[in-house]
């Protein structure tokens, strides 16, 4: 891994609305190790970014968040499959009349999905960003042709859509008095993402069909090496984290959705990925992100395991002789994620990103940059392994998660991404 200052930096903050999407493109040499075959497209971008305000004016978690951001990558995939054809659709198959505009399929694609689920940013940010979209695509037959194929496929996609099982609510009642090893709410707010095992996958068969074995029994040796590397790397003091590790822990804490949506828009822009190119990448890496992100939640309500801050505090209650509780024990990161700790989150998606760069481009060595939000330094990894290293190992530094919980949500990422890569985003053979 390396790190690099930004070269986009308007990657990093909410788009304006009033930017035109050719304001958008990115240098003019293709990348040899992509796919492009036409010219370079900047509207999935675009929408990717505006996607990314109006998430963050909503204010939503995570979880809602990549879970969005599939339905919008799915829709823009199968509206470009429609106008252009290449690959196989995901969802909603169906052909555009000759000569429809792909920018005009994108623009109301993405339009529909996100009037949807962010109701609330459509006069602020959507409607905004559909005008000046649409400024940019010339009027006429393509235009009005591949406005309608694109909203058809947005309207398909939520009606197939419509009782998957997002939002629906959902209550946990954490133990009252406390359980060794049962997660205990962090935050006064309601547990994040409680749904989201019980929804329906995009791609996997169920949500539980990478299910891990659970984390480590308190009684053993391995629940009590998890717990003191926890203890002390991973505590607002530690004297053995070092600056490099407390550096990668803190970027690794950083708004998870915005910094992973940062890295997509900029991988498409800097390898100069036409509209279908644009458009498949985006489907893989979002559709393989929110199915990971629904298996890991399946096993973490359904182990429902503590956290390091409750566990650590309470260490002398779980029946290990091993493990010495510290009552003041606190961890690097100001704020430990409110859903159970078991498996990490961040392990279950983030390196499958990694994993469908590598698909994509046909190659081990991705050069893949993730983006700082709050200005510690991109970090450019060479090679899916080292993505994987660093941000399993920053949750450990940064005191929120225990290496079982990291090493198993690693093994989710890595068979959720190869189910994917192999069921969906081939090539068709109209």
């Amino acid at each position: 891994m390396r790190s690099k200052a930004s070269n986009a930096a308007w990657l990093l903050v909410p788009v304006l609305v009033t930017s035109s999407i050719s304001g958008l493109a990115g240098p003019a040499a293709a990348d040899p190790g992509s796919e492009a075959t036409s010219s370079p497209d900047s509207s999935i971008a675009y929408w990717d970014a505006v996607g990314t305000q109006a998430f963050t004016a909503a204010g939503l978690s995570p979880a809602e968040g990549h879970t969005i951001f599939a339905y919008v990558a799915i829709a823009v995939y199968d509206a470009v499959m429609a106008v252009e054809g290449g690959y196989e659709a995901f969802a909603v198959d169906m052909d555009a009349p000759g000569g429809a505009s792909a920018e005009a399929a994108v623009a109301a694609a993405a339009r529909g999905i996100l009037l949807h689920y962010l109701p609330g940013q459509a006069a602020s940010i959507v409607e905004p960003a559909y005008t000046a979209a649409l400024v940019a695509v010339p009027d006429g037959q393509a235009e009005t042709d591949g406005v309608a194929t694109g909203a058809e496929v947005a309207s398909e996609l939520i009606a197939q859509r419509a009782d998957d099982g997002f939002r629906v609510a959902v209550t946990y009642a954490p133990p009252d008095p406390p359980v060794p090893g049962v997660w205990l709410p962090t935050a006064p707010t309601p547990p994040i993402g409680a749904y989201l095992g019980l929804m329906k996958p995009f791609g996997l068969e169920s949500a539980d069909q990478f299910r891990p074995g659970g984390p480590p029994d308190l009684d053993s040796r391995k629940w009590a090496r998890d717990y003191e590397e926890a203890k002390a790397v991973g505590s607002s003091t530690s004297t053995t984290r070092t600056p490099d590790q407390t550096l990668a822990a803190r970027f690794w804490g950083e708004p998870p959705v915005q910094q992973a949506r940062g890295a997509f828009r900029a991988f498409v822009l800097d390898h100069q990925l036409g509209v279908v190119d644009a458009a498949r990448f985006m489907a893989m890496v979002s559709v393989t992100y929110a199915d990971a992100l629904i298996a890991c939640f399946d096993a973490k309500y359904h182990y429902a395991f503590w956290r390091p801050i409750t566990a650590i505090r309470a260490g002398d209650t779980d029946g290990n002789q091993r493990t010495v509780g510290d009552p003041s024990w606190s961890p690097l990161l100001p704020a430990t994620p409110n859903h159970p700790e078991y498996p990490s989150a961040h392990s279950c998606i983030t390196p499958a990103g990694g994993q469908v760069v590598a698909k994509f481009l046909r190659t081990q060595r991705i050069d893949f940059t993730v983006p700082s939000l709050t200005g510690l330094g991109d970090r450019t990894f060479e090679r899916p392994r080292d993505l994987t290293e660093e941000v399993g190992n920053a949750r450990v530094w940064g005191g929120i998660h225990f290496r079982s919980a990291v090493d198993d949500g690693v093994q989710i990422s890595k068979r959720v991404s190869s189910w994917e890569l192999a069921h969906h985003f081939q090539r068709s053979h109209d």
